[in-house]
């Protein structure tokens, strides 16, 4: 008996983590924009459905389809998002989701802009941090380069 509940336990707990989706084929270097780009070439429009529990999940799983099509594209729009009940399932996520994406080329997808801020701010701006390396105080004495 003993057997038998710790089997039905670790089958539970395998089919709990089957749902959680994970980024491949560089899908992780997409940018995800709020509104329209300005500046981005419109690429093609994407609809994914997938029976997921979470909503990230289902971000991720458009990612992924965006990432494996040969068109390319390097930021997304979500234009529409739903979810539609599942019908006889007994095991598993009782709703889909389905997400509708315009795609875009972008030159520099870090720095858009869109038409949600009139363009003049920016969505997602890389952190550079800059600084200067003394060499006179070094272990070294300043001799030989840093």
């Amino acid at each position: 008996m003993k057997k038998v509940f710790g089997f039905c336990t670790l089958f539970l707990a395998l089919a709990a983590c089957g749902g959680m989706i994970k980024p491949e084929n560089g899908s992780q270097y997409l940018t995800q924009l709020d509104a329209e780009p300005i500046g981005c070439t419109f690429l093609y429009k994407i609809e994914s459905e997938v029976s997921v529990y979470d909503a990230d999940d289902a971000r991720v799983y458009l990612e992924n389809r965006i990432a494996d099509q040969a068109r390319g594209g390097n930021a997304y729009w979500i234009t529409s998002q739903r979810t539609r009940p599942n019908e006889w399932v007994i095991f598993g996520p009782e709703r889909s989701f389905v997400l509708v994406a315009n795609v875009y080329d972008c030159p520099h997808p870090n720095n858009v802009r869109t038409a949600k801020d009139g363009g003049t701010s920016v969505t997602a701006t890389p952190v550079v941090v800059e600084y200067q390396v003394n060499c006179n105080d070094s272990m070294y004495g300043g001799q030989g380069g840093c």
